[in-house]
């Protein structure tokens, strides 16, 4: 990516804070924006860490009809969550027989032509907070593509780190 490129992305990612009522989902929108437009990704979707039972809570999906919004995933013991929570380590499926292996809505990414993922953990101070999850074709994803996922953690945890914010002060940051 070009410095001009990573600069006006920068710009538009702290003009969407700037804003008067900003929330975290004005940050996921540009991320699925760029990661669609960029690398060909057809699903995005966030998820944040409840810290009391290590369950996560979709916050935002560019697919919303497919996968809701607040959407929840209990906490489970897989080489997924080993992976991504202990080792904050990015997980790849990059086709469709690690997908249906490591999640219980496979059928769902499938149907919605989803045959590979993405999931990178946003860690802060040591504990993952939540995670980016992009979907895509069987075999999308390849070390230059993952790489861009991974490229939007800072925006990401940005935008948890105000969707977290507006749940503690009603009057900032109201979802929309």
């Amino acid at each position: 990516m070009s410095l001009d490129r990573t600069d006006h992305r920068l710009d538009r990612f702290a003009k969407a804070l700037a804003a008067p009522g900003a929330h975290g989902i004005d940050l996921f929108r540009l991320v699925a924006a760029d990661l669609c437009e960029e690398i060909g990704v057809l699903l995005v979707t966030v998820t944040a860490v409840d810290p009391a039972d290590l369950s996560f809570e979709r916050l935002y999906s560019s697919m919303p009809e497919v996968f809701a919004v607040s959407g929840r995933k209990p906490a489970n013991q897989t080489r997924w969550s080993r992976q991504v929570l202990e080792d904050h380590e990015t997980f790849v499926a990059n086709d469709y027989g690690v997908l249906a292996e490591t999640m219980p809505d496979h059928a769902t990414s499938r149907a919605a032509g989803c045959e590979s993922l993405v999931n990178v953990p946003i860690v802060l101070f040591g504990e993952v907070i939540g995670t980016l999850n992009c979907l895509a074709g069987d075999g999308h994803f390849d070390e230059s593509r993952v790489r861009a996922c991974e490229d939007m953690r800072v925006p990401v945890m940005l935008g948890l780190l105000v969707a977290a914010r507006a749940r503690t002060r009603p009057d900032r940051g109201l979802a929309r």
